[in-house]
């Protein structure tokens, strides 16, 4: 029979034992390529940051990190096989107010929960816009009021997803303005599938992220951005705010885009991923390379971020609620 101290001496070892296999787990990780689940397609603004960031991470986790975009549901696709996905690090997410929060909230049996992840960082935030062609007469949002008001058909409004934050953030612009003769006319693609239908004429006017509209320089305009202050990639947008249209809804005009994990993810490893990506969206390099591609980065702590989480509910389930009865 072991003795008093024996005993103590045999639970010291074996705690040791256990401390280290925890740490040697989280040494060990990652030795195999990591996928990062997207849920838009090819070319859009979460595309391309979602493919940034994964460079970046790359680097310092020693391991690819591939991009798999999965679109379609308005990001339901992508958020029910990442929820689905087995928690051991090897598959994170690009997660985003509409495709984790918005969704999930709309439509109930969609088959995973607005919460149920597990938060790595906050990325980065884009405020969304009021967008025409550069050939469209109007110039300001007044101009614009003033000729949507005039129009005897029905405009047709580019809108990302039917259950997106640009579709329900422009449906309150659209209320504030007054203008009620439009149909918003959603796409899986989101801002590439808009713009492009401005240009073939099948859209009127759209909303979008700042960073994809960006890309096309000379061939559109955008006549105001829907935050409170304007965006300082480029500056010369004016709000609609300051244009005498608040829509009074603070930071949830304001579409923000984070990584995220499955539910319960191996918390050593978690902690590597969370460290990693903390490093990396802090750094000088990655903030230049996101402003020069059109956007604004904003790091928040995990815990922070799922916070972000709970206040996106609250302050959106109004709006959510007003479209299915619409």
């Amino acid at each position: 029979m072991m003795n008093h101290s024996t005993l103590i001496r045999f639970a010291g070892i074996a705690f040791s034992f256990v401390a280290f296999a925890g740490a040697a787990g989280a040494q060990d990780f990652p030795t195999r390529p990591i996928t990062m689940i997207e849920p838009w397609e090819a070319g859009t603004s979460g595309d391309i940051t979602a493919r940034i960031v994964a460079e970046f991470a790359s680097e310092k986790l020693g391991q690819p990190i591939a991009v798999q975009n999965i679109a379609g549901g308005g990001g339901a696709k992508a958020m029910l096989t990442l929820s689905e996905a087995d928690p051991d690090g090897y598959t994170i997410g690009n997660s985003w107010v509409a495709t984790q929060i918005m969704v999930p909230t709309f439509e109930s049996r969609i088959g995973f929960e607005p919460m149920g992840f597990d938060p790595i960082a906050l990325m980065w935030v884009n405020p969304f816009t009021l967008t025409v062609t550069a050939d469209h007469p109007a110039n300001n949002v007044d101009e614009f009021v003033e000729w949507a008001k005039a129009q005897d058909g029905i405009l047709r409004v580019g809108v990302c997803p039917a259950v997106s934050l640009p579709h329900v953030v422009m449906r309150r612009f659209l209320e504030v303005a007054g203008i009620t003769n439009y149909q918003p006319i959603p796409a899986d693609g989101c801002e590439t599938s808009n713009i492009q239908g401005l240009f073939d004429g099948s859209l009127d006017f759209t909303t979008g992220a700042l960073g994809a509209e960006k890309t096309y320089g000379d061939k559109i305009k955008s006549l105001a951005i829907f935050t409170e202050e304007r965006s300082p990639i480029e500056p010369e947008i004016p709000t609609a705010k300051e244009q005498g249209y608040d829509l009074d809804w603070g930071a949830a005009t304001a579409g923000w885009s984070g990584l995220v994990a499955p539910e319960g993810t191996d918390p050593e490893r978690l902690k590597v991923l969370q460290d990693v990506f903390r490093d990396v969206i802090n750094s000088e390099a990655f903030k230049k390379k996101m402003f020069e591609g059109g956007f604004t980065v904003q790091y928040m702590e995990p815990e922070e971020f799922k916070d972000l989480w709970r206040v996106s509910l609250e302050r959106l389930g109004p709006a959510l609620d007003d479209l299915k009865k619409n």
